[in-house]
C-alpha cells in the first residue's frame, strides 16, 4: 500500500502555467521516485477559476488534509476573487498543529522582467524563479 502526501499549491490567475507544471512535475517524480518507496504526492490546486469565493469552504478542507502548502505569488495575494493571504495564514497554523498533516508551507516568488516589488507586508519568499524552466 501507498503513503499519501497531498501537496497543496496555490496560484494567482495570471499563474495557470505554473499549476498546470505543477501536475506534470508531481507525476515525473511520483514516477521516477516515490513509487518505489511505495510513496505518492498527490497534487491538489485550484483549477482555474476566476472567483475561488464560492468554493473557500472546500479550499479550507483540502489545505488542512494535505502534507504541505506551495504559495506562488508575484507581487501580492492577488484580486479579491482569488486573493490567498488568508488560505496561506491558515497553512501555516495547520503546519504548527500535531492534529492535522500540515507540515510544511512555502511561499515561492516568480520574478517578472519589469522586477516590481513585493507589496508591502509581504513574507519573505522562501525561494525565487523567472522563467518556467526555473520553476
Amino acid at each position: 500500500m501507498y503513503q499519501f502526501h497531498r501537496i497543496f499549491l496555490a496560484t494567482p490567475w495570471e499563474m495557470e502555467g505554473e499549476r498546470r507544471r505543477f501536475y506534470d512535475l508531481a507525476g515525473a517524480f511520483n514516477e521516477a521516485y516515490a513509487m518505489r518507496r511505495r510513496l505518492l504526492f498527490t497534487p491538489v490546486t485550484i483549477v482555474n477559476i476566476r472567483d475561488k469565493r464560492p468554493y473557500q469552504y472546500t479550499i479550507e478542507e483540502n489545505i488542512r488534509d494535505s502534507s504541505a502548502y506551495i504559495q506562488l505569488l508575484q507581487e501580492g495575494w492577488g484580486p479579491v476573487e482569488r486573493n490567498f493571504e488568508n488560505d496561506y495564514l491558515m497553512a501555516r497554523r495547520f503546519a504548527a498543529d500535531p492534529a492535522v498533516p500540515m507540515r510544511r508551507v512555502s511561499l515561492i516568488r516568480k520574478i517578472l522582467p519589469s522586477d516590481r516589488p513585493l507589496e508591502p507586508g509581504l513574507p519573505a519568499p522562501q525561494s525565487e524563479f523567472a522563467s518556467m524552466e526555473e520553476f
